[in-house]
């Protein structure tokens, strides 16, 4: 699989991560990737290598997504107007019971696809919770969508009830880093005396519902809103959230394909659904339409979302196959630098979501004798957008979140496609 100059590589980078206390950064390693070969830049490989360095006791951490934060944009969004009255919230005072019933019956949506992050608390951080609740500490209100009764979604507080669930119907949480009761240090429910049993099965919790008629936009700024724990839900994991069904398992499976992956050089974090916001954004630009944006980008990919689910939707296996080419073209034109501002300096950037959309539209308007001929310029093409990527106004404009903004960044990268593909013309 690897020649001996590659394990050579390999084995200075372990040396070098002995020198880091037996780690190395992702954001290092897949910059190191990109320098392979393209035929043996692939998920597998890539796999493979990381695989071979922890094997030599190297560890490797997720120091961040490599995709740029919106600065431009308000970090709490509007929402679209909505009717008030159909906003229906019930206060419940209950016993704990009562969720733990339901999670036995599997009335809570733990759905493990967008609960990935359920796992975020320690063992001991669990625990401690346990402990809380014998100590009749009382613990923060949860937050639930009840839109479908018997499979309520959880707005705030997922933590919690992982706790919960992993320690009283699973079983498996063995209770450890105590600080009053010691004395049930390694114990599971099972163990416990039924006096502590019935502490926690019969403490009183606030819960909130949100009752079903509620607007799906609202209950996305509800979401926003009300998600204070200890790790803030990301817009996209909302959305996953509020819009299950095609919208979500599309999303899903674009941000998986290879060709993404390639395009994006393996850099872009998926625990956090980074990944399949920049699909949803893919499709939000080349099929929902821009002519839809009004200047709010939370409103405008909630809309794209809503466009998955509906009857209106393209052909999933039509958006699929624009979207392997478009990424395949963008890779072709730019190589390890697509979907970033360039400097004169030659670092690679992270990766700019204006940037990403604006390359994403104007490619996927294109035809692929086009991108070919781009693809045969590419050296023009760097050169080009280098100097954009220079140019104040632009940068701006990528900054910026306004119609007039969104719109003209779309027409800077088609302005520089055309003087190149004028040639062709020609």
């Amino acid at each position: 699989m690897f020649d001996k100059k590659e394990k050579e590589d390999f084995d200075k980078l372990i040396q070098t991560g002995k020198k880091h206390g037996g780690r190395l950064s992702s954001t290092f390693l897949s910059n190191y990737f990109v320098g392979f070969p393209s035929e043996k830049q692939t998920e597998d490989i890539y796999n493979k290598m990381t695989a071979y360095l922890e094997s030599a006791g190297i560890e490797i951490i997720d120091d961040g997504s490599e995709v740029e934060s919106e600065d431009g944009q308000s970090s709490m969004p509007e929402v679209r107007p909505f009717d008030p009255s159909k906003i229906d919230i019930d206060m419940r005072t209950m016993e704990l019971s009562s969720i733990i019933t339901r999670l036995k019956y599997g009335e809570i949506n733990m759905n493990t696809e967008f609960q990935r992050k359920s796992g975020l608390w320690t063992a001991v951080q669990k625990s401690q919770l346990i402990e809380s609740l014998l100590l009749r500490i009382p613990i923060p209100a949860f937050y639930f969508d009840g839109g479908v009764k018997d499979n309520w979604l959880i707005i705030d507080g997922l933590q919690r009830i992982t706790a919960l669930k992993e320690f009283v119907i699973d079983g498996k949480l063995a209770l450890t880093g105590l600080e009053f009761f010691s004395d049930l240090e390694g114990m599971k429910f099972a163990d416990l005396p039924r006096t502590f049993v019935r502490r926690i099965e019969e403490t009183n919790i606030t819960a909130y519902i949100v009752k079903d008629g509620t607007p799906a936009n609202v209950k996305y700024n509800i979401f926003k809103r009300i998600n204070t724990g200890g790790l803030e839900l990301t817009s996209q994991e909302i959305r996953h959230a509020l819009y299950q069904g095609p919208a979500t398992k599309l999303c899903r499976r674009l941000a998986k394909c290879k060709e993404f992956q390639m395009a994006t050089t393996y850099s872009v974090r998926d625990d956090r659904m980074m990944d399949e916001e920049l699909a949803l954004r893919f499709i939000a630009v080349c099929y929902y339409g821009i002519d839809k944006y009004e200047g709010i980008p939370d409103n405008y990919l909630n809309g794209a979302m809503e466009y998955l689910n509906s009857p209106d939707c393209a052909d999933e296996s039509v958006i699929e196959a624009q979207f392997k080419r478009v990424m395949n073209g963008a890779k072709s034109i730019m190589g390890k630098y697509a979907f970033r501002k360039l400097g004169e300096d030659g670092i690679r950037r992270p990766i700019n979501k204006a940037i990403y959309e604006a390359w994403c539209r104007n490619l996927f308007l294109l035809e692929d004798k086009e991108i070919a001929f781009l693809t045969k310029n590419a050296s023009r093409i760097y050169d080009e957008f280098l100097g954009i990527s220079n140019d104040t106004v632009f940068l701006q404009m990528i900054k910026a979140s306004d119609k007039k903004s969104f719109s003209l960044r779309f027409l800077q990268v088609e302005d520089m496609f055309r003087r190149i593909l004028h040639d062709l013309e020609d």
